[in-house]
This record gives C-alpha cells, structure tokens and sequence, in this order.
C-alpha cells in the first residue's frame, strides 16, 4: 500500500489548493501565473532537477506539481513561501518529512531566494475597471499570450474561455395592444 501524506483536516489539502489561486479569479490568469511559478524553479523539479519538458517529450502527463516546502502534517500551508516545484516521484518520497531531512543544507540555501520571492509572484489583483475596458489588451498587458487570449475570449469549447464581453444583454418587453388601449384611453 502507497504512503499517503497527512492531512490534520480532512478536505484541507484540496480546500488549500483551491485557495492558493482563486484571487486570480479566471482560469487564463490562473494557468499564466501556475507557470510563472513552474518557470521561477526553471519548469523542473527542484530536488533531482528533471525537466517538465522531457516528460512531454516521452508522452508522459505532467509531471511537476507544487509541493509543501513545510508539509501540511508539520503545520505548513499551501501558500506562498512554502511552495516548492518538484516532480512526483520525489514529491512521493518527501512526503511528511522535514525539509532538513529531505534537502541537502545546500539545497536549502538554493532554496530559500525561490521561497522568499513567492510573495511577489503571487500577488495580484484583477484590475476590474481594465478587464472591463478591454479583456484582450489587458490579458495581453498581464502576458498571457496572443493564442491563448484568442482561445478565452472566442472558443467556448476551451476550459479557459471567458468571452469577450462584447454579448449584448437585455430585456425584451411584449405588452398586448389591448392593454395599451387601455392605458391610452385612461390619460
């Protein structure tokens, strides 16, 4: 039977996860920031150093997940400062422990600039009055690239797909012409 690591609450891993990016607010902003973290470890995982792009090329599925650098068992949150990009083999064999017993000293010095600069990566706001305005230049002005801002604002069939805030809505009103005798002849 595979180790599992441990969870104080049950429901608190995927409740932490579902936090950790949902002030990003729409899938396209969060799958572009998702990456700028994965690009902050060099897109591979931090301890063995495998490349997520040599899993692509043998057809695996993705391979890098965002790891607790303080496991959830020893008190550490899904949050940022305590992320760490690593594959899942060496996910499964960190687990619950400390990261003193996981990482070598000189990886835990590596480790600590990535650590510290989560916070800036991670803080972000939706500039509603700029979303409003123009969801396309501002997606584009965020970085999110020209491809994947077409797919959002005009594929409906992409997971991402936001539209383009150009529908128009409204309301139609149908009023029967006897009524409107009626009110006329009132005046």
């Amino acid at each position: 039977m595979a180790r599992r690591s441990a969870e104080k609450y049950p429901g608190q891993r995927n409740k932490e996860k579902r936090d950790l990016f949902s002030h990003f607010r729409l899938r396209v902003i969060e799958d572009l920031y998702r990456r700028r973290f994965f690009e902050s470890f060099g897109n591979r995982c931090f301890k063995c150093g495998m490349p997520e792009k040599l899993a692509q090329e043998i057809g695996a599925p993705p391979h890098l997940c965002i790891d607790h650098h303080i496991p959830m068992a020893l008190g550490g949150h899904l949050v940022p400062g305590n992320l760490v990009s690593l594959c899942r083999a060496c996910n499964g064999l960190k687990l619950d422990r400390d990261p003193t017993e996981f990482y070598t000293a000189e990886e835990l010095e590596r480790l600590q600039p990535l650590l510290a600069s989560q916070q800036e990566l991670f803080r972000f706001s939706l500039d509603w009055d700029k979303w409003s305005k123009d969801r396309e230049r501002y997606l584009l002005d965020l970085g999110v690239d020209q491809h994947t801002v077409h797919l959002a604002l005009h594929d409906e069939y992409y997971a991402g797909y936001v539209g383009a805030g150009t529908e128009q809505c409204g309301v139609t009103i149908t009023l029967d012409e006897r009524i409107l005798r009626e009110l006329a002849g009132k005046e």
